[in-house]
């Protein structure tokens, strides 16, 4: 058997050719020292060896000439006598260089989280974030979190620290169980950034981000609270008019807000959805709009049936916005869109000057949800779920919406029809109701307009 060629001079290194493939030889007289030649000509010494873990490292000491090989020879000899000490030399410069990535204290480590998140490189789903969200996580870690633990170094958080905080949180924090959660929320997603970055090995938040049992959200309108509510939307839409008496002054909104919320209530779509919709998005001859992707939550585009109500807001909204890209401008600057947490701050002050029970945009949403499904109308739930643009999250339907993508428009369309004949008719005495047909139904449409009108 050949003896294997090791490398004992510098003529040796400069006489290598390169090969088609990266091969490398060990320096005699230098345990775990080998010389790395690349197809490209490029050489280069290495340091092997075994950790106390028993795991196999190897670190770059530095490319040929630029360091020669007595100088490589006295690297690794004094490198072999540190890994004999204890030390891991390799992992400590992987230390270092996370370290340098992401910081020592959780505030430094949340500030590497949030540019991660928005790109989707922060573990979980590695799904982005979007701006609405991370800005939301932004003020929450700031308000609650960065005071009591902003300044700790995350890597020595215990569970016990975690305990403790979401423990004085709840106590004396004075937030509802769900406002907590979304707190501890965050400070988990926080510290599993970590835990995809190698930097810790668990997160120590896990099952202590909920101390207190949440409430579920069951706030809706009912229907002489959506009469009021439309009511003073549809006063808020115009201008200012003569005869308006203080009252109704009082109640009102801008217009590009009143008009954005009207249209909300008879799409049942999210703020954010309706904050930036695009005139580009509306087909009128197919009466659709289509919220594309990235401003939907579940990152699909979704395609919305527009209700005759629903086209005569957007034909007022062409007459009141200025002209811009946007259907909802935002006010006084045709070059943005309304934000969507305005709409959020519009709805709590028009349900507090009307002396209705507060409520927010996301309330229209189960509001409508409910009122479809009731047996006046008997909606399917599972229709109601593809206006809601809802996603399943387990089971049999989980697997069957990764195959179906099918937007269900006719179904949708008879849905959003009732929805908006509904609000239409909300203050009537007797108001007229028409029963959910399957499908393609004869004379369906007909119906529907003779029921509205």
């Amino acid at each position: 058997m050949p003896k294997r060629q090791t490398i004992t001079t510098d003529r040796q290194i400069l006489s290598l050719k390169s090969r088609a493939s990266s091969y490398e030889l060990s320096v005699a007289d230098a345990r775990g020292l080998a010389l790395r030649v690349l197809p490209s000509g490029s050489k280069s010494f290495e340091f092997r060896y075994v950790n106390l873990a028993g795991r196999r490292r190897r670190m770059v000491l530095g490319a040929y000439p630029s360091l020669g090989l007595s100088q490589a020879r006295n690297k690794a000899m004094a490198l072999r006598v540190a890994v004999v000490d204890g030390a891991d030399p390799a992992g400590e410069r992987i230390a270092a260089r996370e370290a340098a990535r992401t910081g020592e204290t959780l505030s430094e480590l949340a500030e590497a989280y949030w540019p991660a998140a928005a790109r989707g490189l922060h573990g979980g789903r590695r799904r982005p974030k979007t701006p609405g969200v991370i800005r939301a996580e932004q003020s929450r870690y700031r308000l609650h979190i960065e005071p009591k633990l902003g300044s700790r170094v995350f890597t020595e958080l215990k569970r016990r620290d975690i305990r403790m905080f979401m423990r004085d949180l709840a106590a004396g924090s004075g937030l509802s169980p769900n406002g907590v959660a979304s707190i501890g929320t965050c400070l988990s997603s926080i510290l599993a950034f970590a835990v995809f970055e190698d930097r810790i090995e668990f997160n120590p938040a896990t099952g202590l981000t909920r101390p207190l049992a949440l409430r579920t959200r069951e706030r809706m309108f009912d229907d002489e609270g959506l009469r009021i509510l439309r009511d003073g939307l549809v006063r808020s839409s115009v201008r200012r008019v003569r005869g308006e008496t203080r009252e109704d002054m009082a109640a009102r909104i801008e217009p590009e807000t009143a008009l954005a919320l009207r249209f909300l209530l008879l799409t049942l779509t999210r703020r954010g959805e309706v904050a930036g919709a695009r005139w580009s998005e509306v087909d009128r001859a197919a009466r659709i709009w289509t919220v594309p992707a990235e401003r939907m939550k579940a990152r699909r585009a979704h395609v919305v049936p527009l209700s005759a109500q629903a086209l005569e807001v957007l034909d007022q909204a062409r007459s009141v916005c200025e002209a811009s890209p946007f259907i909802f401008p935002s006010v006084g600057n045709a070059a943005t869109h309304l934000q969507a947490d305005l709409l959020t701050r519009a709805v709590s002050r028009l349900c507090n000057r009307l002396s209705i029970a507060p409520g927010s945009p996301h309330d229209f949403r189960r509001s409508g949800a409910t009122t479809l499904t009731t047996e006046r109308y008997g909606v399917r739930r599972f229709v109601v779920s593809k206006v809601l643009a809802h996603t399943p999250t387990d089971g049999a339907s989980l697997i069957t919406a990764v195959y179906d993508r099918n937007d269900y428009l006719p179904e949708k369309r008879q849905a959003l029809e009732l929805w908006g004949g509904h609000v239409a008719r909300l203050g009537q005495r007797d108001p007229r109701t028409l029963a959910y047909q399957p499908r393609h139904s004869v004379g369906w449409f007909a119906m529907a307009d003779a029921a509205i009108q």
